[in-house]
């Protein structure tokens, strides 16, 4: 298994990589869509350990939500002038207490690491999540495509990454390679538990429907597929 850093540096190459491509088939459309993709792609490489317990991904994402969630409900109170002060200062730190400790707990009771994260089904999960949670932000159909496909192909580098570290692997300036017993896991269609399996497929047709306006308006001929 590769370390945190060599991840998100992979993550950070693919980013620009993905970037260049959309600008030199002139795909994208707002000028900034090449940064974006590349921390899209940033993001997507370490989405895969979030189900390690205590992982450094683990952290980063469940600390980030909990202070975007409180700040998301500070900000909410502060524009109904009914709502008593003190909601102000009591349930913001409520809820990133609640989405920190309480939803990122009950995540890592129902997660297991190398289990439907580390998966074919979760880079598209993870893909097609990416337009729903960037729907406030009004950008072209194009640029929402490139950046869920960013998400999409970081999440790859990180499997991939995987994969190749279970059979490679360097001591000093020398490479020997000796296949572990993790090789495979990490490019798997199912989890080791039926009921998280089928709820990750009934998640993708989920994601699958709902993005389809979006799929059909970016590729019209995906249309015939649905």
């Amino acid at each position: 298994m590769a370390a945190f850093q060599t991840h998100v540096t992979v993550g950070l190459i693919v980013g620009y990589i993905a970037g260049l491509f959309a600008v030199v088939t002139q795909w994208i459309v707002a000028p900034f869509m090449p940064l974006c993709m590349f921390a899209a792609a940033f993001i997507g490489a370490f989405l895969p350990d979030l189900d390690s317990n205590y992982s450094k991904p683990f952290n980063i994402v469940f600390s980030h939500a909990a202070i975007i969630g409180g700040s998301a409900v500070f900000f909410y109170f502060t524009l109904q002038k009914t709502i008593p002060w003190f909601y102000w200062a009591m349930i913001p730190p409520v809820t990133a207490f609640v989405i920190r400790y309480g939803v990122g707990k009950i995540f890592q009771k129902f997660t297991v690491h190398r289990g439907i994260f580390h998966s074919i089904p979760g880079i598209f999960i993870a893909t097609l999540a990416t337009p729903p949670v960037i729907s406030y932000i009004p950008l072209a159909s194009k640029d929402v495509i490139a950046i869920a496909l960013s998400v999409g192909i970081g999440f790859l580098s990180h499997l991939v990454l995987d994969e190749i570290c279970s059979i490679i692997r360097f001591e000093g300036f020398k490479m020997k390679i000796k296949v572990k017993r993790s090789f495979g896991t990490a490019m798997t269609f199912t989890s080791s538990s039926k009921p998280v399996t089928f709820a990750a497929y009934f998640l993708l047709v989920v994601l699958i429907c709902y993005n389809r306006q979006l799929l059909t308006e970016v590729f019209p001929g995906i249309t015939a597929y649905f």
